[in-house]
């Protein structure tokens, strides 16, 4: 576990100690792969002799006790070593060496490590062409043990886990493509990059349209609902245990249960996915190529941008309806680096200080959006200074990867090219140093985020085959969230009014809740079902304490619902503003659906990722107000725009390859053509404000949904008190641009 998270000196002494009384037991083959272990931790560290020296003897003990497979893996660690230390030869001969042993046992993994490793020998030995056929060969074996594993979750980790061997292509073929420049290998390239990142969504996207229960074994779905009754029932128990007062091992032996039918519960969804007639007819959907992109994704107005972020190097794919430019940028590090910096600049605001005086708030606040312009400023060079001379267009398409799919691009500043210099591909770049001479992307571009190209080509597909929905707008907002809320004694909202403090903070009156809701969830006992288990667990895993009233949603939704007649719109406020409600197959029948409250995103377990709806009724009484992942999965909502009015809900977990496996994923595979969500912790007025704005650029202006939240959010921007990107660039659109 140290070793995973980067500690390796940690992780080295637990090594030592495991070998340390490994010496008081019998020899045993455990011991080969502690000193394997070790071996390896001593090659992280760049100790290449002391690792050597452990990999031999564990390659000794293996060989003397016939684990084939552990020879295969330590002939594997010298292999790279050698390679490290520039013997290519030797290096070459153990991973020959390990890839024949992995064949010979049937260990798929060690065998495309094996070729993954052969092919960065072969990369740096200057042997292109071979490097790239085993390169090709590791992600075939990759791409077969994944399809074998139906669980969605699994298959994402194996994705994300194994995607150095995606990179390691894309460098392979970008090296062929400076070596040979007209061959097409940067096209290639651009295929792999599809390859890496779109593949899970790109396959949900085409399963949708299938019931993949129909036809399955009644004694399946049978056992189904059982692990689903033995969950409740267990979590009932844990309820009860909690009220007494249990020791340490008995709430970890009653969370441990619980733990277990929840993974039974996804294993048994995924034989029904196997046993299923309609899964079964499904075709394995391959990503599109360059020419299929530009035909069925492009139009001559959009210029896709898509990033690859790589461990000693990264690339920017810059496509456009007629070409293909290709840009080497810094390590993945320094990137994402980078784009955290900005990140926390930028929402220095919603950043609580103890203790933190009003003053003191302002004079951190001011530092942090100077500090801002420059942070916000370099990214753009490193990011976009490159392509410059590409940004012409009048939409940017952005594929994120790593740390980028958390920056609002509309708030990094255009890069300009230096006086004096030729526009072009080798044009010397330079950004605005001040604010007041960085014009943000949004200002001169509209913005359109998408988790790949072919993922939005399968999706253009899907909706090609329905018709829209006959009403306009659907709305969901302020629920009821503990018994302790007004509502619940008096039914009646009381008046607020909005001021602003001194620190140019916004704050709520007559005792309303916080202007800026921290997304806090309570931790008031509510039903004792595993939907409330899942809540709280997701909630207390977010760092999640309360969940505070959104006041400023109900104004929200009713500026929202009076812009059109009353027959074409649904408003469900306070106790209806519940799980009902929000999977009722009424909301099918809008064109917009638009859910202002809290969210939860869980980057731990991110299938307990959802909305939070009334958690009472009205007579206080608990009930199941958690819209869990799995329940969006299971809608159908063939919206043309789902707006996720809450906090953080563009944030989820992000497993490399998948990028973020988060709510906007859910409801585009539910049926959503675009998808707004919001990318932190956004504060409710001027969120109120923008939400306005951008429905009355769609409903009254008749805006496309991209068009009029660039529109919304410079008219944001224009006011004194919403000018810093905090308060206007936190939503982004995702999906369908046109």
């Amino acid at each position: 576990v140290y070793r995973f998270k980067g500690e390796i000196r940690t992780a080295l002494n637990k090594y030592e100690e495991a070998l340390r009384v490994s010496r008081t037991l019998e020899l045993h083959p455990g011991r080969a792969s502690i000193l394997s272990n070790i071996g390896y931790s001593h090659y992280l560290l760049s100790e290449y002799d002391r690792a050597i020296d452990y990999l031999n003897r564990a390659l000794l003990l293996n060989r003397e006790f016939s684990n084939r497979a552990g020879e295969a893996i330590t002939m594997l660690k010298l292999g790279v070593t050698y390679r490290a230390l520039l013997q290519m030869e030797v290096g070459r001969e153990h991973c020959r060496h390990a890839l024949v042993l992995s064949q010979a046992v049937g260990d798929p993994m060690i065998e495309a490590s094996a070729l993954d490793a052969l092919a960065e020998i072969e990369q740096h030995s200057g042997n292109l062409i071979k490097a790239r056929e085993l390169s090709e060969l590791s992600l075939t074996v990759v791409e077969s043990v994944r399809r074998k594993a139906v669980r969605r979750d699994l298959q994402a980790t194996l994705l994300g886990f194994k995607r150095v061997y995606y990179l390691r292509q894309i460098d392979i073929l970008m090296a062929s493509h400076g070596a040979n420049p007209t061959e097409g290998f940067n096209a290639e390239a651009f295929q792999i990059s599809e390859r890496a990142r779109a593949r899970s969504l790109v396959e949900m996207l085409t399963e949708a349209r299938v019931d993949i229960r129909q036809g399955v074994d009644p004694v399946l779905l049978e056992r189904e609902h059982s692990v689903q009754q033995r969950l409740n029932a267990k979590e009932q128990e844990r309820l009860k245990l909690l009220n007494g007062t249990p020791s340490g091992e008995q709430k970890a032996a009653a969370e441990g249960e619980i733990r277990d039918l929840l993974t039974e519960y996804q294993e048994l969804q995924a034989k029904i996915r196997i046993a299923s007639p309609g899964y079964a007819a499904l075709t394995q959907p391959q990503p599109l190529g360059l020419r299929e992109i530009q035909q069925q994704v492009l139009d001559k107005d959009t210029l896709l941008l898509e990033y690859a972020l790589g461990a000693e190097r990264s690339y920017l794919f810059a496509v456009t309806k007629d070409s293909l430019s290709t840009y080497e940028l810094p390590k993945r590090s320094g990137v994402e680096d980078k784009a955290r910096q900005v990140l926390e600049l930028m929402t220095a605001r919603n950043q609580r200080v103890t203790f933190e005086e009003p003053g003191q708030w302002k004079a951190r606040v001011a530092k942090a959006d100077a500090e801002f312009a420059k942070a916000a400023a370099d990214l753009s060079r490193i990011i976009l200074a490159p392509a410059a001379h590409l940004l012409s267009k009048k939409r940017l398409l952005v594929v994120a990867d790593g740390a980028l799919q958390y920056i609002p691009f509309a708030a990094i500043p255009s890069p300009q090219p230096a006086k004096g210099k030729v526009n072009g591909p080798k044009a010397i770049l330079k950004v605005g140093a001040s604010s007041s001479a960085a014009i943000p992307l949004g200002v001169r571009y509209e913005i359109v985020s998408i988790p790949s190209a072919s993922a939005l080509a399968v999706l253009r597909r899907e909706l090609a085959r329905r018709s829209p929905a006959r009403r306009a707008v659907a709305v969901l907002a302020d629920p009821v969230f503990g018994k302790d809320d007004e509502r619940v004694k008096s039914l009646v909202h009381p008046p607020q009014t909005i001021a602003e403090g001194k620190s140019g903070q916004p704050r709520v009156e007559e005792g309303a809740a916080k202007d800026e809701d921290g997304g806090q969830a309570s931790p008031d006992s509510h039903v004792g079902s595993i939907a409330d288990f899942q809540m709280r667990r997701s909630a207390q895993e977010s760092g999640i304490l309360k969940f505070d009233r959104l006041r400023f949603t109900r104004h929200e939704a009713e500026r929202i619902a009076a812009l059109v007649p009353r027959s074409e719109s649904k408003k469900a406020l306070d106790f209806a503003a519940n799980r009902e409600t929000a999977t009722t197959p009424v909301l099918s029948q809008y064109r917009i659906v638009h859910f202002a409250t809290h969210g939860l995103l869980n980057s731990v377990h991110p299938e307990l990722s959802g909305l939070v709806f009334s958690l009472v009724n009205e007579k206080g009484e608990p009930q199941d107000g958690f819209l869990r992942l799995h329940d969006i999965y299971n809608l159908n909502l063939p919206a043309e725009l789902v707006v996720l009015s809450a906090c953080k809900t563009g944030l989820g977990k992000e497993i490399k390859g998948e990028g973020l496996i988060g709510l906007t994923r859910g409801f585009m595979y539910a049926g959503a053509k675009n998808v707004v969500v919001s990318l932190w912790d956004v504060n409710d007025a001027a969120t109120a404000e923008l939400m306005a704005q951008f429905y009355r650029g769609m409903l009254k202006k008749k805006m496309r949904p991209a068009a009029a939240l660039r529109a919304a959010q410079l008219s944001l921007k224009k006011e004194k008190r919403w000018s810093a990107p905090y308060y206007w660039a936190g939503f982004q659109i995702q999906g369908e641009y046109r």
